[in-house]
């Protein structure tokens, strides 16, 4: 595993310093959770030009991060995005590897455990999409989606071992899909006006050499609102549904979309999360123009079924961030991130925007 990731960065780089304008950042990544306790990592960004294309043309990228925490959770991921025939098609691989001690609450939106049973998982994971713009604002992608999940380590007594949990056991999940989407940004780092319309739809199947079949539908729609030069209002709103056979680790997180939920407390098969954050730089000094800061509020829930939504099930997770600027061109960021929400704190430091 380590050599394959070895080869495919050194390849990767080596390339794009023979056949392209380059420009690059590294940084170091800080943070804080209940699941992890204090972790450290690093983050790279590797930005190029063809030679081939002029710099009105995107710019392909290829990103790696790995973390390792004091809890003896390690993780690594590459993601190439490479654009071809200036920007008609563009190609996206995320790959993902995840050695990672964890607790299992159950399933539902409210926790059945109260402490949570230990696990270790090991996870690797491929994701494909080729992307199509079919016109200025709409793009089709075709997706691919493969995952092999095991569990290494578990409570012998615990529910993971002794009740009937959907992918408890190793297993792959193997899916093709596509999404659609609108997209009106006046930027994919740093958009400060217009929207982002995403669908997607993923079908596991044996027919793809799944464990599991089962259907993933998620909607995601974005808006942005520049109120004043330097500050924009970013808004959220976030839907998942799966089928019913479907292994645990392939539910809706809920921690996935919100900062300070504990890991893992609230899953299930289908989730809804609305997030607002007030983005701003406020100085224009050439040193200080690279600091701005976000506030956040964020409220999601899980359910089983459709008809289990309700007002009274919604979590909260509200926050502050600082946000410094590497590259101003397109303000890619990095952030520093504080959350709070329930029974649960969060530090956190990565790269990008959250949405």
């Amino acid at each position: 595993m380590n050599k394959l990731f070895t080869s495919i960065i050194l390849f990767l780089m080596i390339s794009q310093f023979i056949f392209a304008k380059t420009e690059y950042v590294i940084y170091p990544s800080l943070g804080y959770s209940d699941e992890t306790g204090v972790y450290a990592g690093g983050l790279a960004y590797l930005r190029y030009y063809s030679i081939k294309n002029d710099s009105t043309s995107q710019k392909n990228l290829i990103y790696f991060s790995t973390e390792i925490s004091e809890k003896k959770q390690y993780s690594i991921h590459l993601m190439p995005k490479i654009h071809l025939e200036n920007g008609k098609y563009t190609i996206l691989v995320n790959l993902k590897f995840k050695h990672w001690p964890s607790k299992f609450y159950g399933i539902g939106n409210e926790h059945i455990l109260d402490v949570g049973e230990k696990y270790t998982k090991q996870e690797f994971d491929i994701d494909l999409e080729v992307v199509r713009k079919v016109t200025h604002t709409w793009q089709a992608a075709l997706i691919y989606e493969l995952s092999h999940f095991q569990i290494i380590e578990l409570e012998e007594s615990g529910s993971l071992a002794i009740e009937d949990i959907p992918g408890s056991e190793d297993n792959i999940t193997s899916g093709v899909g596509f999404s659609v989407s609108y997209d009106k940004r006046d930027s994919d780092t740093y958009p400060q006006n217009g929207c982002l319309y995403n669908l997607k739809s993923v079908l596991y199947s044996d027919i793809f050499a799944s464990d599991y079949n089962f259907i993933r539908n998620e909607i995601d729609l974005r808006q942005y609102l520049s109120i004043f030069p330097k500050q924009t209002l970013a808004l959220q709103g976030y839907f998942s549904t799966t089928s019913d056979e479907v292994p645990f680790s392939k539910m809706s997180y809920l921690n996935d979309n919100m900062r300070a939920i504990t890991a893992n407390k609230f899953i299930d098969r289908h989730s809804i999360v609305f997030r607002i954050e007030n983005r701003i730089f406020p100085w224009s000094h050439s040193l200080l123009e690279r600091f701005g800061f976000v506030t956040f509020l964020e409220t999601g829930e899980v359910a089983g079924s459709m008809e289990e939504f309700s007002l009274n099930g919604l979590k909260l997770s509200y926050g502050a961030g600082l946000r410094i600027s590497f590259l101003m061109n397109d303000r890619l960021n990095v952030r520093l991130d504080i959350g709070f929400g329930e029974q649960n704190n969060s530090l956190s430091m990565g790269s990008r925007e959250e949405f």
